[in-house]
């Protein structure tokens, strides 16, 4: 519990504030704390006294990516999905009511925006400021909402009708924009639509301006979806000007995905 609140809260907390956001006391909070500083899960700040998230849950982290092992074999399918399409391409899979991105390969679009920031040529970002994500929302492992994300919604449509009952009971349907899901029965009734058109998307959903499209990978059968592929970026990009052929790249890309998961499963 104590690493979940340090990782949601941006510069850290103090011993004060933990000990009275989890309800312990200020004794135990400085044992707790002590331990896990020796372990490197969390760090303390000398200057501001706050206690943030260590360097240890990195390492177990980049180590339990290393254990999915569909990435590496998903990885080069990325990298051709992401020069196709011109836009960022991503896998995702649902982990505690969550999107949890496992990987991520940038666009050419991202590519040629970070040359310019480090040429000091700020003129095309300045353009379309206000919908772009800060690094932190890109990085592998991070955590999104479902109901507000094409990954999240592909993954919900493909689930077994009680997980996704259940799923969906249990959301907290947040309005980001002015375009979020915030009602389960039009959440529901978008996901039927998914499944019949192999597909999901989502327009300015999560973050504004940003336009994303996903598609399920199945595993072992035709009927077992853990994770999704994903293609996301700024609704003005050019790339977007022909839909049609980018949703037929990304769901080709979750067949080839696909297929090379069932050879690992039946080698």
């Amino acid at each position: 519990m104590l690493l979940d609140l340090l990782e949601k809260t941006p510069g850290g907390l103090k011993t004060m504030e933990i000990a009275k956001r989890l309800n312990i006391p200020k004794s135990s909070c400085f044992y707790i704390t002590s331990k896990l500083v020796a372990r490197g899960y969390i760090q303390r700040d000398d200057e501001t006294a706050c206690y943030k998230i260590g360097l240890t849950p990195l390492a177990l982290a980049h180590a339990s990516l290393r254990e999915i092992g569909f990435r590496s074999l998903a990885e080069p399918i990325l990298y051709k999905l992401a020069l196709q399409s011109g836009a960022s391409a991503a896998i995702g899979m649902i982990e505690r009511g969550r999107v949890l991105i496992v990987d991520r390969v940038e666009g050419p679009e991202f590519v040629q925006d970070a040359l310019r920031i480090a040429e000091g040529n700020r003129v095309r970002l300045q353009r379309r400021r206000g919908d772009s994500r800060i690094r932190q929302d890109r990085d592998i492992g991070r955590e999104l909402a479902i109901h507000s994300t094409a990954l999240g919604k592909v993954l919900l449509a493909y689930k077994p009708e009680q997980q996704a009952n259940d799923l969906i009971g249990a959301l907290h349907l947040t309005k980001f924009t002015a375009h979020t899901i915030t009602s389960r029965a039009e959440l529901k009734n978008q996901l039927s639509e998914i499944r019949n058109q192999g597909y999901a998307s989502a327009d300015s959903e999560q973050d504004l301006g940003i336009r994303a499209i996903a598609a399920p990978l199945f595993f072992r059968d035709n009927n077992t979806v853990h994770a999704a592929v994903t293609i996301n970026g700024h609704i003005p990009d050019d790339v977007w000007d022909d839909r049609d052929a980018l949703v037929a790249a990304v769901i080709n890309g979750a067949r080839q995905i696909s297929k090379r998961i069932w050879q690992l499963s039946f080698s």
